[in-house]
């Protein structure tokens, strides 16, 4: 199956496609705005998996939380192919998508969380289960650090990783002193590309409709929030 991947919750941008002969992945930091450069790599893979647009089988998107811009800007792409396509969309929280990346053993813990500025993190905490599966402990969201680390049992291997995830160190070291923070962690797509394949082959008919693929904020904006404080005043 013929699998396009796509992720823009930072300034990571992930584009990785997953042919029936190979993977083909040109995920990439970028600090420009995504819009500019996000179908010029999605061209180049294409290219360099040697299929054309049409042969797209299957898309994946992360949907957040993250940079507001960022997810917006995946999602409405995704969706625009899914629909011109007509093909499946499946949306990957954006925090999994960077957590299957790890190469997590059975029984370890991922973290990945994003810096979502003000002191907290858009992130979650994933166990790998021993059938292969990664399992949420805590969901994706908008968290302080020491919210998600509570949930961490201590016992088991904790890898961290995402982008400003040394930001949090301190946090992690005082519950987690034993664990392993990959600063400049760059994500594959690649097993978001089987992870995508997995579900679909589950359930082909849930991944039909494009439109029920929606950001995942996981909090207001702050031109939201200053439009509420705004009304409230009047």
């Amino acid at each position: 199956m013929n699998v396009l991947i796509l992720d823009t919750a930072t300034r990571i941008e992930i584009v990785t496609i997953k042919t029936k002969e190979k993977f083909y992945d040109l995920t990439s930091r970028v600090d420009i705005s995504h819009s500019v450069t996000l179908f010029e790599r999605i061209d180049e893979a294409l290219k360099g998996a040697g299929i054309a647009m049409q042969d797209i089988e299957l898309i994946g998107v992360g949907t957040g939380p993250g940079s507001f811009t960022g997810v917006r800007i995946a999602v409405a792409s995704a969706r625009m192919l899914a629909q011109v396509l007509d093909v499946p969309l499946i949306g990957i929280e954006s925090p999994l998508l960077w957590a299957l990346a790890a190469g997590a053993g059975p029984g370890n813990a991922v973290l990945a969380a994003f810096d979502a500025k003000k002191g907290r993190a858009f992130g979650a905490l994933y166990r790998k289960a021993d059938d292969e599966d990664i399992v949420p402990i805590v969901p994706p969201g908008d968290y302080y650090m020491s919210d998600i680390l509570s949930a961490f049992d201590g016992k088991s291997t904790l890898i961290c990783i995402g982008e400003g995830i040394e930001r949090f160190e301190n946090d992690i070291r005082e519950k987690a002193p034993e664990s392993t923070i990959i600063r400049n962690f760059m994500p594959s797509g690649i097993p978001a590309c089987t992870h995508a394949e997995a579900r679909f082959a589950k359930e082909p008919e849930r991944y039909r409709d494009f439109s029920a693929v929606l950001p995942r904020y996981a909090r207001k904006s702050d031109a939201e929030i200053m439009l509420e404080e705004k009304k409230k005043s009047l």
